[in-house]
């Protein structure tokens, strides 16, 4: 019997406020994966800090953790992995790409937004509002103390960030080869996403151009 597969989960830890809203997060996450789908697309809240993403062949689940006093943490937590079984449609990502999935969008997320402290893993359970409700409890029964000067120190790192402009490493589609390899439609897929966070009409231009041409030979029958 082969073993079950959940995908993985991040922990992004920052010290003092990130600068951007949770809402706004949720919503580019959501934006930028309709390049996933042509069919299952849905954005379901659970309160006020967990937003569920699916699409056909991935959920993204988005949690938000404020700290509880002033000299601790505050977390962003995304998991990514398969769609709820009950959802599938006979199709899905080959396990390894849910981890891609999250690299990408954890180096995207940390070249504007970027994080102080990461904890990243294998999830132990779907992807879902209990298993973000397990990784809040064990945030913040481990949260660390921090110093004034750590949080003065994530507040300038996101600032600058935000002062050089993703221009820096900005990526122009038509570089791309003409006739991509499976890795390469699978990076083409994911940096269309993860891209859209940071520059959402290049993202945006990038996913629906891979999702005409390029997206479907990654989806397993």
């Amino acid at each position: 019997m082969s073993r079950q597969t959940y995908g993985e989960i991040a922990a992004l830890e920052y010290h003092g406020p990130p600068g951007m809203e949770f809402p706004d997060i949720v919503e580019e996450f959501d934006i930028a994966s309709h390049g996933l789908a042509t069919q299952v697309r849905r954005l379901t809240w659970d309160g006020e800090d967990i937003a569920l993403i699916d699409r056909e062949c991935v959920r993204i689940a988005l949690g938000w953790l404020p700290p509880e006093r002033k000299d601790r943490p505050h977390y962003l937590v995304i998991a990514i992995g398969p769609p709820p079984r009950k959802k599938r449609l006979g199709t899905g990502f080959d396990p390894g790409a849910y981890g891609v999935l999250l690299e990408r969008a954890l180096e995207r997320v940390g070249s504007y937004l970027p994080y102080d402290a990461l904890l990243r893993g294998p999830s132990a359970q779907a992807v879902g509002t209990a298993l973000l409700d397990r990784t809040f409890d064990l945030l913040g029964a481990t949260a660390p103390r921090l110093r004034p000067e750590d949080i003065e120190t994530g507040r300038r790192k996101r600032v600058e960030a935000r002062e050089g402009g993703w221009q820096r490493d900005a990526v122009e589609p038509e570089a791309l080869p003409a006739i991509p390899s499976q890795p390469l439609r699978l990076t083409v897929v994911t940096l269309g996403m993860t891209l859209f966070l940071h520059a959402p009409p290049v993202g945006a231009a990038l996913l629906a151009y891979t999702a005409l041409r390029e997206a479907q030979p990654l989806i397993s029958g």
